[in-house]
């Protein structure tokens, strides 16, 4: 059976599959109303399980922070382009703790630092994003991804992690799988949006 990524891949219009702006703005347009629960999305989809997380790539999981109760509010299913990994965990971005169209305005500007890694073997593994936190810092047109920036235990991850593949970063980004504890979303959208105007 076909999964919701591979029919929403299929849907995109040929044009529209290179990286764009237009691409980000038409994935956006097209899941908005879309209805799927983190759980049904990880029974059905065909993505890998993680082995590894490499910096540049994008992942998602089910999450559970050591320290849930001290936050005012967090997502246990994170989408997360991973910046730095270390020995325990990584710190990346989440895009759900920010509005659809700020991801549109973030991923586009992510773009021009893909990198395709020539020494990696794995065909889906070549492709990869090379941007730092202090870069991010430093570009005005990328102070989107404040609210985004976390890090996460992979201890606190349950289960496996998927590593969503390069073919499938835009749909996902759009997907509305996010599931917030304490806060509602609008409550999420509406504090970050604050802390970068």
């Amino acid at each position: 059976m076909e999964s919701l990524l591979e029919r929403l891949k299929k849907e995109t219009p040929a044009q529209l599959r290179d990286r764009s702006r237009e691409a980000l703005d038409f994935f956006r347009g097209h899941v908005r109303n879309l209805k799927t629960s983190p759980q049904s999305f990880y029974k059905q989809t065909h993505l890998n399980k993680a082995t590894r997380y490499l910096e540049g790539r994008m992942y998602t999981y089910f999450y559970n922070p050591k320290t849930k109760d001290k936050l005012p509010y967090y997502d246990r299913f994170p989408v997360v382009l991973i910046l730095e990994a270390s020995q325990n965990g990584f710190s990346g971005l989440n895009l759900h703790y920010i509005p659809p169209r700020y991801r549109v305005k973030l991923l586009n500007e992510l773009y021009d630092f893909i990198i395709i890694d020539e020494d990696e073997s794995e065909a889906d593994m070549k492709t990869r994003i090379r941007v730092t936190y202090e870069i991010l810092q430093s570009t005005a047109k990328m102070k989107f991804f404040r609210p985004c920036y976390k890090r996460y235990l992979t201890s606190q991850i349950e289960g496996r992690a998927l590593e969503i593949t390069p073919d499938y970063w835009d749909i996902m980004a759009m997907l509305p799988v996010a599931r917030f504890e304490k806060e509602s979303i609008r409550k999420v959208y509406s504090e970050s949006i604050r802390s970068f105007n």
